[in-house]
């Protein structure tokens, strides 16, 4: 019996943690202080800048003020102007 009891001692107090081991205690640790957590929350807040709405700019009104210049000024004639000014307004509806 004192030969087991020697040989108990001599065993090494603590074994070094897995990889498991590791993994348990990082997961059970208490939700609000848990680096899991604090992960998923930067995923959260990443994904709500992702989707925020960015407001859109209508450059079909610019585009067609350019096309009047041209035209009042000459550089296109009517046939053109007509051509171009119905493509914008295709465009108009498919957005």
């Amino acid at each position: 019996m004192l030969p087991l009891l020697a040989m108990l001692q001599e065993l090494p107090a603590e074994v070094p943690p897995t990889f498991i081991d590791k993994a348990r205690e990082f997961l059970d640790t208490p939700a609000p202080y848990s680096p899991l957590t604090e992960y998923l929350l930067v995923l959260f807040l990443l994904w709500l800048l992702a989707r925020r709405q960015r407001p859109k700019i209508d450059f079909g009104g610019q585009a067609q003020e350019v096309l009047e210049e041209k035209y009042k000024k000459g550089e296109i004639d009517l046939k053109t102007y007509e051509k171009y000014r119905q493509e914008l307004s295709m465009r108009l509806k498919k957005e």
